[in-house]
């Protein structure tokens, strides 16, 4: 082979490795700077998630709080006044705010947990509006029955609020590699 054909050569065989060099790199980059966007935009959605989530949960805890005095009014018959009831009613109202909220920063599993939650409030409200009205009525047997339905409804709520908390840690944790 004489000299001039084996330096062409040698020029295109130099040429051919920058090119798979350059192209290489840009694929490495392009795919640094997509994984460094995605973990800045799950980083900006963990923020206010965890907010949310957090008001969602201090308004449950709330709920679950107040249900004791409607389960134990045997033991503070005074307690079950219209402004213990309108407090609870305010609580719920509030925690369905909020709800809406978390289904709306997700992800879906967090908020089909919530809705679960807020029904289970929805329904604990209109229990504790009933209750009152037997207790005005002195309807004893219906005040037992519902305090009754009130305790199953409230260990519901805590058995869902847990729930909740477990999606909502596992939604907070995902740092989006999957």
């Amino acid at each position: 082979m004489d000299a001039g054909l084996a330096a062409v050569l040698g020029a295109l065989a130099g040429s051919a490795a920058t090119i798979g060099t350059a192209f290489v790199t840009s694929r490495s980059q392009r795919e640094t700077a997509r994984l460094t966007a995605r973990a800045e935009h799950q980083r900006q959605r963990r923020e206010p998630r965890h907010d949310t989530y957090k008001a969602f949960i201090s308004s449950t805890s709330q709920l679950r709080d107040q249900l004791e005095k409607f389960e134990n009014f045997d033991l503070y018959p005074d307690s079950i006044t219209d402004a213990t009831v309108q407090h609870y009613n305010d609580t719920a109202n509030e925690l369905k705010s909020q709800w809406v909220e978390v289904a709306l920063v997700g992800p879906a599993n967090v908020g089909a947990s919530s809705k679960k939650v807020e029904q289970l409030a929805h329904k604990t409200a209109l229990q504790v509006n009933r209750l009152q009205w037997f207790i005005d009525q002195r309807d004893d047997q219906k005040r037992d029955s519902e305090r009754s339905a009130i305790e199953l409804s409230a260990f519901e709520l805590a058995l869902a609020l847990d729930n909740f908390i477990t999606v909502a840690q596992a939604a907070l944790d995902d740092d989006g590699s999957l």
